[in-house]
C-alpha cells in the first residue's frame, strides 16, 4: 500500500470517529418539527427572493475550506454551509445536523424543486443547496472544500436521495 493510500485511510478514518462523537454529543434526535423550521412568505415573488438570497451567499463560499462542524464564515462541512446561508438570508437558525435537516424540512419531488431548497445526499449524511439548472453548492469533504457541482452527472448525481423545502407560502 503507498503511504498517499496509507494516509488517505487514516484520514478517512479519523474524520469517521469525529463524525461518528459529534452525533453523540449532538443526537439526530433532538429534531425541530417543519413548522418550527419552515420560513413562511406571503407571495411566491417574496420567496423567490429568499431563496435567490440563500442560493447567492452559498454559492458565494465556493472555494472556501470544508471542517467538521464547521458552520463559517471561513469553514464549513456540509450541514454548516446550510445552516449559514439561511441564517444569513432569513435570520432562520435550521438544525445543525444533516439528519437532523432531513427530518425537520418538508420533502418535495425533483421536478418541484426550487433555488435554495436543501439537497439531501445518502439518505440524509450530506446536504448541499439547489442552485437550479441541475446545480448544487455543498461542502464536500477536506479535499474539495466547498465546490459547486452538478446534479446530473459525477457522485452528486448518483448520490441525491431527495430535496427539502425551507421557504414556503403561507
Amino acid at each position: 500500500m503507498s503511504t498517499a493510500t496509507t494516509t488517505r485511510i487514516a484520514a478517512t478514518a479519523i474524520a469517521a470517529g469525529l463524525a461518528g462523537a459529534a452525533l453523540a454529543i449532538n443526537p439526530v434526535t433532538t429534531t425541530q418539527a417543519s413548522a418550527d423550521v419552515a420560513v413562511k412568505v406571503k407571495d411566491n415573488k417574496r420567496g423567490k427572493v429568499l431563496r435567490d438570497r440563500v442560493a447567492k451567499i452559498a454559492k458565494a463560499q465556493a472555494g472556501e475550506s470544508y471542517v467538521l462542524g464547521a458552520t463559517g464564515p471561513n469553514a464549513f462541512d456540509c450541514s454548516g454551509l446550510v445552516v449559514y446561508s439561511y441564517r444569513k438570508a432569513t435570520g432562520k437558525t435550521l438544525p445543525r445536523t444533516s439528519y437532523a435537516q432531513i427530518a425537520s424540512l418538508d420533502h418535495v419531488r425533483k421536478r418541484d424543486r426550487k433555488v435554495g431548497d436543501v439537497v439531501f445526499f445518502r439518505g440524509g449524511g450530506h446536504v448541499g443547496l439547489y442552485l437550479g439548472k441541475n446545480r448544487i453548492v455543498h461542502a464536500l469533504n477536506p479535499g474539495a472544500g466547498v465546490r459547486l457541482d452538478r446534479t446530473d452527472s459525477g457522485w452528486s448525481g448518483s448520490s441525491i436521495t431527495g430535496y427539502g423545502r425551507v421557504i414556503e407560502r403561507r
